[in-house]
């Protein structure tokens, strides 16, 4: 018993400093207390609980061969790339920086599987403190948009760095109530959850973290999937494919003609009215425009569509200069096509994109096979996951968005554990399937 205690407990510790570490970067008040050195002590003190507990983890990988192989392809082609194409331009750190911090956030992941709500409940609590700072500003300026700007609400004092954490607040509280979800226990606790739901999204609508709505309100979307795939999967098919048909139309209708046409408060701070506002705007600055450049120059060089230009040469392309490693930023660095799966294949060409997608969407495959065994606290994860990859798609940068692989990696791990299960076997040596007495290989 003592020694069960003991399991848990290492395993418990070793989720709440791998998971500090994916968030040491993020968390806006570890930066007042000093961010990178948070990043690397949390870093080391979850390489020595990993290793600690290294033998379970390496079990469980034996039930993850294909998301290992996937990755191991995926990695290749990125080594490949820079050796072929980027090393005269890019330090070697830039590749070692990807190479080693994505490989320990996708250790880290996998890892913190096996005691999922020690995730949660640090994640909740990241969204608790922010949550408690908004209401301290909103009682001391009478709302949460007046007073200070509300990106500095953490009192950072510099523009420059506090210029965008309006994305930053909404990632964490959107993070934070899909974490709750998966601790919601009883009624009270969902009926909280759907309160704190609905003050999140309008939160989120009031401050423009377009970013963090777009992604939360997929994940809730992904989520009411699977809700319907759990009922029927021919229903929960169609029911996708028409939502699919109906958002293409909108698309279609809402045209940039049509856009420009509307005419809106150019003071509003709202979503909406923001992202009218830049669909308006010609700056070249903005998503859009960025993402129409970066496709124009994948398409306008038929050649480079199989291998790419080489990994992080978007920023020098694009005459900023060469990207290093996330503790040492350069102004490449701040320069990205602000979507994973475009940049990617400007990088590493058709063969990193397929791969690369395999890799991000095998997770979610995989967890729908197995969606009605899920407890609630893995339901969460996956949805969380959901939020990262379509945050990753809209804002993310490839080489310093490790957060994607972390809960990558997580879901891959709850998966690993549920084959792992399924593959038990009882003292006779009967497969668990069998355990079944009307099963036909049951025994007698």
């Amino acid at each position: 018993m003592q020694v069960r205690y003991n399991t848990l407990t290492l395993t418990g510790w070793t989720s709440v400093a791998v998971t500090v570490a994916v968030l040491a970067k993020t968390f806006v008040p570890f930066y007042l207390i000093g961010s990178t050195a948070i990043f690397a002590a949390s870093v080391a003190v979850g390489l020595v609980l990993v290793a600690l507990s290294w033998r379970p983890i390496f079990d469980g990988a034996n039930h993850a061969r294909d998301a290992l192989v996937v990755a191991a392809l995926f990695y290749t082609v990125i080594v490949v790339s820079f050796l072929a194409y980027s090393r005269a331009a890019l330090p070697a750190t830039h590749l070692w920086g990807i190479l080693i911090i994505h490989g320990i956030m996708l250790i880290f992941g996998f890892t913190a599987a096996r005691a999922l709500k020690m995730v949660l409940l640090v994640l909740s609590g990241t969204a608790a403190i922010y949550a408690a700072l908004l209401a301290l500003h909103a009682l001391r300026f009478g709302g949460i948009t007046t007073g200070i700007n509300i990106d500095d609400i953490f009192g950072i004092g510099v523009p420059e760095i506090y210029i965008t954490f309006h994305q930053n607040i909404g990632f964490v509280l959107g993070v934070g109530v899909l974490a709750i979800f998966g601790l919601a226990s009883n009624r009270v606790m969902r009926f909280l959850l759907v309160t704190a739901l609905l003050i999140v999204l309008l939160l989120l609508f009031h401050i423009a973290a377009r970013t963090a709505l777009v992604a939360l309100a997929s994940s809730l979307i992904f989520l009411g999937f699977t809700a319907l795939w759990e009922y029927s999967r021919k229903v929960a098919t169609l029911t996708a494919a028409a939502v699919i048909v109906a958002a293409t139309i909108a698309a279609g209708v809402l045209s940039q003609r049509a856009l420009n046409q509307i005419g809106v408060d150019a003071k509003a701070p709202d979503a909406i009215s923001r992202t009218i506002r830049e669909l308006q705007d010609p700056n070249q600055g903005f998503r859009l425009p960025i993402w129409e450049q970066t496709w124009r120059h994948i398409v306008s060089d038929p050649a480079r569509l199989p291998l790419g230009r080489g990994i992080g040469m978007y920023p020098i392309d694009a005459g900023f200069g060469a990207p290093d490693w996330l503790l040492h930023p350069t102004e490449g660095s701040k320069h990205y096509p602000h979507n994973v799966h475009l940049e990617i294949l400007y990088d590493t060409g058709i063969a990193g994109l397929v791969l690369f997608s395999i890799l991000t969407i095998l997770p979610i495959i995989a967890s729908l096979r197995r969606w009605s065994t899920f407890s609630p606290a893995e339901k969460s994860t996956v949805a969380i996951y959901v939020f990262n990859l379509v945050s990753s798609d809209i804002s993310g940068a490839f080489a310093y968005t490790y957060m994607l692989q972390f809960f990558l990696a997580l879901t891959v791990g709850i998966v690993a554990l549920k084959r792992a299960d399924d593959t038990k076997i009882d003292g006779a040596g009967v497969p668990k399937e069998t355990w079944d007495p009307k099963h036909p290989r049951a025994p007698a």
